[in-house]
């Protein structure tokens, strides 16, 4: 990660802790630092004021909270987190803690052997959580996601739902969410990073930790 984007993070911050418009400052801190359109995504999706980053991490729970619980994935988020990893993207460890890629668009192949592998992956770390119910929600307005909901379901044990509102659906179950989205993690009470756990564990190396390292000192000064 080149300097400039270092100081622009830092900067950032600093502008959202002290009330900045969220795209007023990125605006701002783009221009200053002539920020690509990839590295003005960073900013947006994984740095956030001190004290909404402090608000989501204290709801993420630890794995072995999940067992004998229900847990609600958020399923486009958690299956293209993973497939981030394994087509060899790079992703980041946010301020928040939450693990998020760059990926702007979703995926139509589900039966690509690399998505194969996502869910498969899903399914192993979902038995070691060994939650009570797993209930997998998937964007009912995505192109070919009755067809998706087919592979999951076949691939693993799940109730797999297509809502037309995806992310209310989410919000409102009952249970643990497994989401980095975070529009969805400031509404729900309770966590886990699902996706994230599973890069960390399976491909550490793809997980870019700068951001979380240069911002876990507070404030710029």
């Amino acid at each position: 990660m080149r300097i400039e984007v270092i100081k622009a993070a830092q900067d950032y911050r600093y502008l959202l802790d002290r009330g900045y418009h969220q795209k007023s400052a990125l605006d701002l801190i783009t221009s200053r630092y002539g920020l690509t359109k990839e590295e003005r995504m960073l900013l947006f999706r994984c740095i956030h004021s001190a004290a909404d980053a402090a608000e989501i991490a204290g709801k993420a729970v630890r794995p072995y909270e999940i067992r004998e619980k229900k847990i609600i994935i958020d399923g486009y988020n958690v299956l293209l987190t993973i497939l981030s990893a394994i087509e060899g993207r790079t992703l980041y460890l946010c301020d928040d803690g939450f693990v998020r890629d760059l990926r702007s668009s979703k995926i139509k192949d589900f039966g690509s052997p690399l998505m194969v592998k996502a869910i498969t992956l899903l399914k192993e770390e979902l038995e070691e959580l060994r939650p009570c119910k797993v209930s997998l929600i998937l964007d009912k307005n995505v192109s070919w996601s009755s067809e998706h909901a087919k592979i999951i379901s076949k691939a693993m044990e799940a109730e797999v739902i297509l809502a037309s509102r995806a992310d209310t659906r989410v919000i409102l179950s009952d249970g643990i969410i497994a989401s980095s989205d975070y529009l969805v993690l400031k509404k729900v009470s309770k966590a886990y990073d699902l996706g994230g756990h599973i890069v960390l564990s399976k491909f550490p190396q793809r997980v870019d930790k700068t951001i979380s390292e240069v911002l876990k000192g507070g404030n710029h000064s």
